[in-house]
């Protein structure tokens, strides 16, 4: 499992004062860098090997600015062409948000979905785990 813990900023709050709900798609997305560098340690656009097929968001509880949210991200499930990213948020001890993000291998060059090369699936199967019942 990887963990991110990220600082709510001012600008994150709606007009009910807590954090919006079109934060935690980017919040989730920089949780994912601990996965992209894993499967891709160079970063490099040119040669990017996933899409984002889907993502999924449940609110548990609302998040407030001024107390930090820690983000544990782990494999949830591992296909032949796709594999599942799952996201807790936390803040103070509380499941605030939980979702998942479907990432397909992908060829740019040919525009289609193509299998996960096994090193990738082996790197990826370190960090399988199933979700917690909160």
């Amino acid at each position: 499992m990887f963990q991110t813990t990220l600082e709510p900023r001012f600008s994150e709050t709606d007009i009910l004062g807590h954090i919006n709900n079109t934060v935690f798609p980017v919040w989730f997305e920089v949780a994912r860098q601990d996965i992209f560098k894993l499967v891709h340690p160079t970063l490099t656009h040119n040669d990017w090997p996933m899409v984002v097929a889907r993502i999924d968001i449940d609110f548990i509880r609302q998040t407030q600015y001024g107390s930090t949210v820690s983000i544990n991200t782990y494999i949830a499930r591992i296909g032949h062409k796709s594999f599942t990213v799952s996201h807790e948020a936390w803040q103070d001890s509380s499941l605030v948000a939980k979702g998942e993000a479907v990432l397909v291998w992908f060829n740019y060059t040919q525009e289609c979905s193509c299998p996960i090369p096994e090193d990738i699936c082996l790197l990826l199967k370190k960090h399988l785990q199933t979700a917690h019942n909160n």
